[in-house]
C-alpha cells in the first residue's frame, strides 16, 4: 500500500478559463501558509481566522474544496484559541496542491 500524499487538483482543471487563477493560487499558497503559520507563532489567532476564511473563499471559488475544507478548520481553530493541529494538516493539504499541480513539488 502507498502511503504517500495523494496530489489534490482544483474541480476546474480541465477549464481553461480557470488556468490562469488556478496557477496564481497554487503559486502563492505557500506564502498565504507561511501567514498562516506566522499568525499561529505570534499568537494572533483572531488574525488567523480571519486569513484562513480568505484563503477558504478562495479555494472555494477556484475548484479546490479540500483546501476550502481544511482552512475552515483552521479558521475555527483559530477562533476557539487552538490552531495547531488544524495548521498542520492545512500543511498537508497545501503539499498535496504542489504535487497536484503540473506535476510540481
Amino acid at each position: 500500500m502507498d502511503d504517500r500524499p495523494r496530489p489534490i487538483h482544483s474541480a476546474l482543471v480541465e477549464d481553461p478559463a480557470h488556468t490562469a487563477a488556478i496557477e496564481a493560487f497554487v503559486v502563492a499558497l505557500a506564502e498565504r501558509i507561511d501567514e498562516l503559520q506566522d499568525c499561529e507563532a505570534q499568537g494572533t489567532l483572531a488574525r488567523l481566522a480571519e486569513r484562513a476564511a480568505a484563503l477558504a473563499a478562495d479555494a472555494t471559488r477556484i475548484g479546490y474544496k479540500p483546501i476550502a475544507e481544511w482552512a475552515e478548520a483552521v479558521q475555527r481553530a483559530g477562533l476557539e484559541q487552538n490552531a495547531q493541529d488544524a495548521r498542520k494538516a492545512l500543511l498537508e493539504v497545501a503539499y498535496r496542491v504542489r504535487l497536484g499541480h503540473r506535476g510540481a513539488v
